[in-house]
């Protein structure tokens, strides 16, 4: 394959949507009967569906129910399994795992060969899409134990990584990955926005300096403002795309292309994906936020059916000028995020947003806290950078303080900490105040 080629899978990438329609409708059409032939699960939370009512993919919306993580969790207790949405024999299973378990108990999905094959080729794209090249040596940090970090390291194979260096991404470790990218001098980065952001501060803080080996990274686990990824190109000469997704429940991901105009959906000739209102369920309006909800049609293992992902996405108006014409997505927040402050509510994106506006706070970590009863402050935590001096810190502050009022437009408590929660490779970005 050409390195100069400017998509993946010209035939798959670069569609005609009329074509990729159909394509999903027959897919939907298929999986519904699949699935209720198959899954103890689906068969009961299908059961007045009949699959050859649904002639257009309106119909498949208006027939078929939204599902969500918690019905996965019920179901597993009513079938007494884990999988309970399993179609295939267990022999059949090639890859298995649970989710993190951020938001509570932990689920877990199921791939056959022709799944993994599937998740593999999609994982290929996005690397390609990202600036992946034959040759480039990848330096992978995310969470060992899920299928994706499997996903991850063969779709960078098949995307002509040279070799793969493979760790976590614990706090506790940044300076080893330091040294790590010093001694074997990767290419190509993937790792979360909070762990490159306390890469390049432990880096800058040795006697080597902050240079970094990478040209290219791409970033996972937040949303990450313009003027942060300009900080990045500029400061460590890393070109910087983000990665968002749904890896602990199906291993499908959305990323940038060098346009940097929102992150295209990789796998929409597999799956299908619709964007509703998360209050009512019906189609958000064009140029609306809503929420993502996936339904996986071409997975034979552990399929889902319209399954409300909680991730508050933009969908992004024309084509792309790199020629894919998937849908392009922003990824905003999850709805479970929303921080109530003065009779309004404010979500991390928008802090981020607004920080990444500040030389004071471009590319720190932040967390927000969620009171109780609401309050009429918005209380901003904020990560202490290793290179903000003692008796600098006061007037920092002030200056945040006054440029996030100015931003949110309303008023903000600032305080800086050394150290934040983090689950795996992201800081938690809501802090819930206890009840007492």
């Amino acid at each position: 394959m050409s390195d100069a080629r400017a998509l993946w899978d010209a035939a798959a990438e670069g569609m005609a949507p009329e074509v990729r329609q159909a394509l999903q409708l027959k897919g939907v059409q298929a999986l519904l009967a699949w699935v209720k032939e198959r899954s103890p699960m689906q068969r009961e939370r299908l059961a007045q569906v009949d699959p050859a009512a649904v002639r257009s993919l309106a119909d498949f919306a208006a027939l078929v129910p939204l599902s969500t993580k918690d019905d996965l969790r019920a179901a597993m207790d009513r079938v007494g399994s884990a999988l309970p949405h399993l179609c295939v024999p267990r022999e059949d299973i090639v890859l298995s795992g649970p989710s993190a378990g951020t938001s509570g108990r932990q689920t877990y999905q199921a791939f056959d060969a022709h799944d993994l094959d599937r998740n593999v080729e999609l994982a290929a794209r996005l690397f390609w899409c990202s600036g992946m090249r034959p040759g480039d040596v990848l330096q992978m940090l995310v969470t060992p134990f899920t299928p994706a970090a499997d996903i991850f390291r063969l779709g960078a194979q098949r995307a002509g990584a040279q070799w793969i260096i493979r760790d976590n991404h614990e706090p506790a470790q940044v300076p080893r990955y330091v040294e790590v990218a010093r001694s074997l001098k990767p290419t190509f980065l993937q790792a979360g926005v909070a762990t490159l952001r306390a890469m390049a501060q432990h880096a800058a803080a040795t006697p080597e300096g902050g240079a970094l080996p990478y040209r290219r990274a791409i970033l996972m686990g937040a949303a990450l403002g313009a003027e942060a990824r300009e900080q990045f190109r500029q400061t460590l000469g890393i070109e910087v795309t983000t990665l968002s997704g749904q890896g602990s429940d199906f291993n499908l991901f959305s990323t940038e292309c060098p346009a940097h105009d929102g992150e295209h959906w990789h796998g929409e000739d597999m799956t299908l994906v619709e964007v509703i209102d998360p209050a009512t369920g019906a189609p958000a309006h064009e140029g609306d936020v809503g929420e993502m909800v996936i339904t996986d049609f071409y997975r034979h293992a552990t399929p889902h059916v319209r399954w409300r992902t909680e991730d508050m996405v933009r969908v992004h108006p024309g084509v792309c000028s790199c020629g894919r014409t998937s849908r392009r997505f922003t990824l905003l927040d999850r709805l479970a995020n929303r921080v109530p402050v003065r009779g309004s509510a404010v979500y991390p994106f928008q802090v981020e947003t607004a920080l990444s506006r500040s030389d004071d706070g471009r590319n720190l970590e932040f967390a927000l806290v969620r009171r109780a009863v609401e309050p009429q402050t918005l209380e901003v935590r904020l990560l202490r950078p290793a290179t903000l001096a003692a008796d600098a810190t006061a007037g920092v502050m002030q200056r945040l303080q006054r440029h996030l009022d100015a931003e949110l437009k309303l008023p903000t408590q600032v305080s800086f900490h050394d150290d934040l929660p983090r689950v795996g490779y992201k800081t938690v970005r809501v802090l819930d105040e206890p009840r007492n």
